[in-house]
């Protein structure tokens, strides 16, 4: 009987060692799946005339480069991932630009956004001002974040760039 008992405690580890395997395998599939997607976001930004970066990838679709709804614009989705329950647009990933609250069209110096360095000189005038630079930045800050429910529950990663026209 003391045999059987150990034999069942030993299955029990056993079977929950590969139950956390395969939790842990689920996991890393997912990140390597949000790691390319945002690397792959990245390049798009890159690959982008410097001047329409902006027009292209900031939430507002009236101001796109080919005409309003023809670039990607700031939400994206990724294959293999799920968007957050109740999350308003059901993308997993966003390009994050400094742009105001209900003015999406609109690059601004002055706002303020620790995750992208901001406050900050866009257009190397020496100053930070409310003025629209949409038109004559230099520097352009970007973050790309994907927020997913994941095997663990919510899962995030970010990738934070300084797009340059110099």
């Amino acid at each position: 009987m003391v045999i059987m008992v150990l034999v069942a405690i030993g299955l029990a580890g056993y079977v929950q060692s590969i139950a956390t395997a395969a939790v842990t395998s689920e996991v890393t599939r997912q990140i390597s799946i949000a790691t390319r997607s945002a690397q792959t976001q990245m390049e798009d930004l890159k690959g982008f005339d410097f001047a329409t970066v902006f027009a292209a990838f900031n939430p507002d679709p009236a101001d796109d480069p080919g005409g309003a709804g023809t670039a990607g614009g700031s939400a994206f989705a990724v294959a293999g991932l799920d968007a957050l329950p109740g999350d308003a647009d059901g993308l997993v990933g966003e390009i994050l630009l400094p742009v105001g609250p209900g003015a999406p069209g609109v690059l601004r110096e002055d706002m303020v956004m620790p995750d992208l360095g901001m406050p900050r000189d866009l257009n190397g005038d020496g100053l930070v001002d409310a003025v629209d630079h949409s038109g004559d930045y230099q520097i352009l800050p970007v973050l790309v974040r994907l927020t997913w429910q994941g095997q663990s529950g919510t899962s995030t990663l970010e990738f934070k760039t300084l797009l340059s026209g110099f």
